[in-house]
């Protein structure tokens, strides 16, 4: 399911993934270290982005720029 308020964590997944910094895998930390989340609340919002990857590009929510 996509929340409408975790548009901001989702593009900030998208650039983290552009990045190369980590595998995806590995990037709930990045999260819980950005927006202050939880573990358990950054795991949800990266399954999120994951599960949806394709919807919230076809939704424009993220872009591959």
């Amino acid at each position: 399911m996509i929340k409408e308020e975790w548009y901001e964590y989702y593009v900030y997944l998208e650039k983290l993934r552009q990045s190369g910094v980590t595998n995806m895998f590995g990037a709930a930390p990045y999260l819980q270290k950005q927006y202050g989340l939880n573990p358990r609340e950054a795991r949800k919002v990266l399954g999120s982005w994951m599960d949806n990857y394709s919807e919230l590009l076809e939704k424009e929510i993220i872009s591959r720029d």
